[in-house]
């Protein structure tokens, strides 16, 4: 596997993906709870060319965690998804908690 020289400009003909889907499961639940049960899902997914294993960032997407929208890593190079089982309620895994990073100029 190869690195990205800046010295010599790769075409970025062939790509490669990684996409890791995750459970999120409250630990806070009651003890009466069934505690394997997902409360919501994420997928993270990142991108790279193959040529010259440069990762590529994800344009216009805000940086956090957020169980209502897309957003990015800080280096922008995954993006993490909230996902729901299409018979699920459009509420699915809205109670779970995430952050932003905003750039102060």
């Amino acid at each position: 596997m190869t690195t990205a020289d800046p010295d010599r400009a790769c075409l970025h003909l062939d790509f490669e993906a990684f996409v890791e889907v995750a459970r999120l499961i409250d630990e806070r639940a009651d003890d009466d709870a069934d505690t394997t049960q997902a409360t919501a899902y994420s997928a993270e997914i990142s991108v790279w060319c193959r040529a010259c294993n440069e990762p590529f960032r994800w344009i216009g997407v805000p940086a956090g965690l957020s169980p209502a929208r897309p957003m990015v890593s800080v280096d922008e190079t995954t993006l993490r998804a909230p996902i729901r089982p299409a018979s699920s309620d459009p509420d699915f895994g809205m109670g779970i908690p995430g952050f932003a990073i905003q750039q102060v100029v």
